[in-house]
């Protein structure tokens, strides 16, 4: 979004009446509406910019979770803590031999 998102409320009855220039609001200003019925909120006219975004969050999550499916795979018949031991001791291992990299380097 190119604006700050500020999003306001309409009464479902003015939201009917003036339908047009609510759209046209929200495309100019980038930011949603909550439509009311009574006070309640009932819906929302969001921009397309915003959908398109959380479409695009939600693939980028189901990726991301899918790669951690296949990362884990081969680790399943491992008990969790025995794997945290050993990356705790690989982390370690690592920054033991950077730290001897560094001091050679002096």
């Amino acid at each position: 979004m190119t604006r700050s998102a500020r999003t306001r409320r309409v009464a479902a009855a003015t939201a009917r009446q003036t339908f047009g220039r609510l759209l046209s609001d929200v495309r100019r200003d980038e930011a949603p509406v909550i439509i009311e019925k009574s006070g309640v909120p009932v819906a929302a006219v969001v921009p397309l910019s915003m959908l398109e975004r959380d479409r695009h969050w939600d693939e980028e999550r189901a990726e991301r979770i899918a790669l951690l499916r296949r990362l884990r795979q081969p680790f399943e018949s491992i008990p969790s803590g025995e794997l945290e031991r050993e990356a705790v001791d690989a982390v370690t291992a690592v920054r033991a031999a950077r730290r001897r990299k560094r001091r050679s380097r002096r």
